[in-house]
């Protein structure tokens, strides 16, 4: 049912990307899917991950859905089929979208917020938040735009 036979190396890829991806907020075992997909060839459903990886059905399906809806996972389905695979998105860019939202919305904020008349020392402070967020926003911006050309390139050459 499988196309990956986990060696131990793979299942200490495994953990790893689980422990690394637990500070931005996922669950072990979305981590340890994540890490799962990156390793196959091929898109599996949710019974092949459950098998492979020892966890439950209702563990795979939140954790799957949880990788699609940030960008980390692409949802398949066959024609005439209700089986659901599931593979790692080759968009690396798109996982940082809301992140990216969320560095101009705090930038905005900071600049409206340092107009007010403060103090001196809380304008200065909040006008280097706003510019730091200003270029975190424009850094990540440029690698996700680098990223879609390199895509666009690979696919047409």
């Amino acid at each position: 049912m499988s196309n990956i036979e986990l060696s131990s190396e793979d299942e200490l890829f495994l953990d790893d990307i689980a422990s690394l991806m637990a500070p931005w907020g996922w669950a072990r075992p979305v981590g340890r899917i994540y890490a799962y997909l990156l390793l196959r060839a091929e898109p599996a459903t949710l019974d092949e991950i459950v098998t492979d990886l020892g966890i439950s059905k209702s563990n795979a399906s939140v954790a799957a859905r949880t990788l699609e809806h940030c960008g980390h996972a692409r949802r398949h389905s066959e024609p005439g089929s209700k089986r659901i695979f599931y593979a790692a998105s080759d968009d690396h860019g798109s996982s940082f979208d809301e992140r990216v939202t969320l560095l101009r919305r705090l930038e905005t904020l900071f600049q409206r917020q340092s107009s007010r008349g403060l103090d001196t020392s809380v304008t200065h402070r909040l006008d280097s938040l706003a510019s730091f967020y200003a270029r975190m926003r424009g850094a990540m911006e440029g690698v996700i735009a680098d990223e879609q050309t390199e895509t666009r390139a690979k696919r047409h050459g």
